[in-house]
């Protein structure tokens, strides 16, 4: 008996350091490969394994460890953006990757939720791909029909990225009938439905999003989003007292401190991370200084009435 759970500890040792080398060896394996095929970095984007199904049967039962080093890989092939400018589509295999990931461990649910930050986010910041993104959440939906967390994020894709406001309030009133969903849900399906891209929702969704992510880059990337809310707002509202002045006098102010002279209210002439606005007193543009730090990502023009002030 003792024989027989030694054999059987030897051999599921064999088969664990056989997976694992396995598994670390499939990014060197496709380098070669690639530099076989023809001159370097001429197709840096080959995955010479994308099938799941193929790759569970590959993991020998370490579904779970194999899971884990595709999300790592995951994660480096969606953060290395100097080898992401090398290829001709720059997150071209980011949702094999992921649905290889979530296909060996349907449980890793970081893969689903920041997976579909990734694949949502416009080119250079991520793969573009929103549709991409509602398959992987789906996916999870599927085998979590439970977690709410999947429709929030649904929701979220179909409102913010395609601005499918109707479709986005139908999955959260969906999700507000799961037990564990948060009291606010009803409210924001009920909000979406009836304002469609109210400015309120889409900053409340981004503040959310930054106050509940656990990954770094996920909570960064809603910061920079709330600071660009910001810069659009002081930016749309500068460009609107830049004509009322030009219509009023014939050309445009000198300065911006001209611009907001003898104002009764205050306009932010900096952004938000202190660097001054920089301004063309011939054209009369206004724009964000080539200083600043902050990561400007363009809002949508849908917004530009509600968040400009005009007095």
């Amino acid at each position: 008996m003792k024989r027989d759970q030694a054999a059987y500890s030897r051999h599921s040792l064999l088969c664990y350091g056989v997976c694992l080398i396995c598994a670390v060896l499939i990014k060197p394996a496709q380098d070669h490969f690639e530099s076989r095929l023809g001159k370097p970095g001429q197709e840096p984007d080959l995955l010479f394994f994308s099938s799941p199904a193929l790759i569970k049967k590959m993991a020998l039962g370490y579904d779970s460890l194999l899971a884990d080093i595709y999300w790592m890989r995951t994660i480096q092939y969606y953060g290395r953006r100097d080898e992401a400018d090398k290829r001709p589509v720059r997150y071209r295999n980011l949702s094999t990757l992921l649905d290889i990931t979530t296909t060996l461990d349907p449980d890793l649910m970081d893969a689903y939720r920041a997976g579909c930050s990734f694949l949502a986010e416009p080119d250079p910041i991520g793969a573009g791909q929103p549709q991409e993104a509602l398959k992987l959440l789906d996916k999870g939906i599927r085998a979590h029909p439970q977690e709410w967390r999947f429709y929030y994020d649904k929701g979220f894709i179909d409102y913010w990225y395609l601005r499918d406001f109707k479709a986005a309030g139908g999955i959260w009133l969906s999700a507000s009938r799961i037990q564990e969903a948060p009291r606010f849900m009803p409210g924001l399906a009920a909000m979406a439905l009836s304002k469609g891209g109210a400015i309120e929702i889409a900053i409340g969704l981004w503040q959310r999003q930054y106050q509940e992510s656990t990954r770094a880059d996920v909570k960064e990337n809603a910061r920079n989003h709330l600071l660009s809310f910001q810069v659009a707002k002081d930016l749309w509202t500068l460009e609107l007292l830049v004509e009322r002045y030009w219509e009023k006098t014939g050309s445009a102010p000198r300065s911006l401190q001209e611009l907001v002279r003898g104002q009764k209210r205050r306009y932010a002439l900096v952004d938000p991370l202190g660097i001054p606005y920089q301004y063309d007193p011939q054209t009369g543009v206004v724009k964000l200084s080539p200083k600043t730090k902050v990561r400007y990502l363009k809002i949508p023009e849908i917004y530009k009435e509600q968040l400009r002030i005009d007095d």
